[in-house]
Formats: C-alpha cells, sequence, structure tokens
C-alpha cells in the first residue's frame, strides 16, 4: 500500500530512508464516488493525502461561484496543507471528479517520516514542492491570458482535457464555458491554418 508514498517522496528526495514496515500499517485508504467531497471549505482536516486512482479537483468560493485551482491525478499530493499543520479551517474544498481512492497520510504517519533521518529535509522539500507548484499558478492567472493558459494546458496536460468536464477546465482556466468554447474553436482554426 505504500509504494505511492514512497515513489512520490523518491521523486522529491531520492536520498530519503525510512522503515516501511513501520508506516504501512500506520497507512489507510479511503474511496470516494465521483461528486463526493474530500473536505468543504471550512472543515479541519486531520490528514493530507495522495491521490492512488481517479481525479479530484481543488476550489474554492468566490462570490458564489465555483473557482478551481488544481486538479489531483494520480501520485499528486492533496490537501490544505497549512489547515492540517495548524488546525485551521481549510480555505479550500476538494471533490472527486471521477471515482478515486486516495492514501491518507493522518498526523501519525507524518510524525514517523518527520522523525526519519533527514525527515525535516523531506517535510521543507514537499513543502517547497507545492509552494512551488502554487506559484506557477498564480503567476499564470496573473500574467498569462486565457489563450496562454489553454495552450500551456494543451502543451503540458492534454490528458485533463480527456478526463475533465470542461465547465471544470473553464473555472481552472479563469473564464466562463462559453469563452472556453470560443477559445478552443479559434485555437483549433489557427493550428489550420
Amino acid at each position: 500500500m505504500y509504494e505511492p508514498l514512497r515513489l512520490f517522496i523518491q521523486s522529491i528526495f531520492p536520498q530519503f530512508r525510512v522503515d516501511w514496515l513501520i508506516v504501512e500499517p500506520l497507512l489507510e485508504t479511503r474511496k470516494l464516488n465521483r461528486g463526493e467531497m474530500l473536505f468543504r471549505e471550512g472543515d479541519v482536516c486531520e490528514f493530507v493525502a495522495l491521490t492512488l486512482k481517479g481525479c479530484l479537483r481543488m476550489f474554492f468560493l468566490k462570490d458564489g461561484k465555483e473557482l478551481t485551482l488544481f486538479f489531483h491525478l494520480e501520485h499528486y499530493p492533496i490537501g490544505d496543507y497549512q489547515n492540517f499543520r495548524l488546525h485551521k479551517p481549510a480555505c479550500f474544498s476538494c471533490q472527486a471528479l471521477e471515482d478515486s481512492e486516495i492514501l491518507i497520510l493522518n498526523q501519525q504517519v507524518v510524525h514517523v517520516l518527520e522523525s526519519a533521518p533527514d525527515g525535516q529535509q523531506l517535510m521543507r522539500l514537499i513543502v517547497e514542492f507545492l509552494a512551488f507548484r502554487l506559484r506557477d499558478r498564480l503567476l499564470s492567472l496573473y500574467r498569462d491570458t486565457p489563450e496562454q493558459r489553454y495552450l500551456s494546458l494543451l502543451e503540458n496536460e492534454t490528458h485533463l482535457l480527456q478526463r475533465i468536464p470542461q465547465h471544470y477546465i473553464a473555472s481552472y482556466l479563469g473564464i466562463e464555458p462559453e469563452s472556453l468554447s470560443r477559445l478552443k474553436r479559434r485555437v483549433y482554426r489557427q493550428r489550420i491554418s
């Protein structure tokens, strides 16, 4: 059960070592049906997670409208880390877009990982990974046009377009679904001419 977690950690910090025989009994999996919420804005979560199967989206509400910040496909971390560490209400909600399975990392699991030799360095690298991802996302939202964001999605994450409903893709790009339809037609015309 710990193999996806080990592979994720290895991708960030190949030298990290921990006794997985101690970690494995502390891990649990949770299945979510399509549309089910993992947590809601305002909840206090006692865990972070890793997607084992499926796709989830992280979003928040602004003026009653859902704005999608991230999609979490297989082997991606999920959660509001600040909420987890400081026991504060989450700033985001997380919903399964497909039938999904996640690996739960509760406080005990994180404590074992932190207590391992180089555990503090591992935590710093994971936080950096999440911070850099958030930084890139925010810069794109402020610096790039919706067309640039869509082209980047086509180039770097085309698999998302096959798995995620268009209205969530539009929300992720920061535009209305009707605007996404026009944008897709315009990009298609530019590519065939």
